[in-house]
């Protein structure tokens, strides 16, 4: 690694003054999607991209294209929903999109210095051959960025229990199923150390990583999530989550923004949301 790359990734920091990706992700998602990935877009904006470049579950786009927007758009993308890849193709963010299986990615070897993975490796059943196949389409030093919740701590479930028990005397969290991995689809959380030891296993060392989302900001998540069905309703009939986006930037999301401004400008680690950057390792 040179003396520039090691300089840059001492030096990473947030740089929310840039750009204010609160604002542009709340004029797109509910509040339960927006807040977290717009600290993400935060986090990530002072990364070293490099093209070509692979985004790694890319959902319908909407991350890479808020993060990206006017960059040069990413080289490749997938994702394995294939009405996710067709709300793709309508944001040009991606120079080709596939609908393909993270444990089963369809490139050569050595095609890409850069694989990006937000939001995916934690829903994937086998994180592991997803690394091994992010490895393999990875060039010599090529970098792995991702993003994970490392555990679902304690506090999670009783600062929503609590809150719902205080709004009403039903016993809304059996609706919830009382069971926010089921809910969020995660399959495979981990603490960072099992993520640090088997990125190692699979040919990659840490080279960057931060932790972020505040108690607030994870609870603000939890307690707007059933919004998210709704978004969702939405979204398949009109292929978004917001169904009046005049309205939404012109009304909703001023006022929104402005609530959550203090979270979104929090830097404080006390969230269990890492964010990691690894180098891939030759033998």
């Amino acid at each position: 690694m040179n003396l520039d790359y090691v300089k840059h990734m001492k030096n990473l920091s947030p740089s929310p003054a840039k750009k204010d990706y609160l604002s542009k992700y709340l004029c797109n998602a509910p509040v339960a999607l927006a807040l977290i990935r717009a600290i993400e877009c935060k986090l990530m904006d002072s990364l070293p991209f490099a093209n070509p470049m692979l985004d790694l579950g890319c959902g319908d786009g909407l991350f890479s294209s808020i993060l990206f927007k006017d960059k040069n758009t990413i080289e490749c993308a997938m994702d394995i929903s294939e009405s996710e890849v067709e709300l793709c193709y309508k944001k040009s963010v991606y120079q080709q999109v596939k609908v393909a299986d993270a444990e089963d990615i369809p490139y050569h070897d050595e095609s890409f210095k850069f694989v990006l993975a937000n939001d995916i490796l934690a829903h994937v059943k086998r994180p592991e051959v997803a690394l091994n196949e992010a490895w393999r389409v990875l060039q010599k030093n090529g970098l792995l960025c991702f993003t994970v919740p490392t555990i679902v701590p304690d506090f999670h479930f009783n600062v929503f229990s609590d809150f719902l028990n205080n709004i009403s005397p039903l016993n809304i969290l059996k609706l919830f199923n009382h069971n926010i991995k089921s809910y969020f689809r995660l399959n495979s959380i981990m603490k960072f150390q099992q993520w640090t030891k088997l990125l190692k296993e699979c040919g990659f060392r840490i080279v960057y990583h931060k932790k972020y989302a505040s108690l607030s900001a994870i609870s603000v998540q939890i307690i707007t999530s059933f919004y998210l069905y709704r978004g969702s309703i939405y979204k398949k009939a009109l292929g978004r989550y917001i169904p009046f986006p005049e309205i939404q930037e012109k009304i909703v999301m001023p006022i929104t923004s402005w609530l959550l401004k203090s979270l979104y400008a929090d830097d404080s680690y006390e969230g269990e949301n890492y964010l990691i950057l690894a180098k891939k390792i030759e033998e």
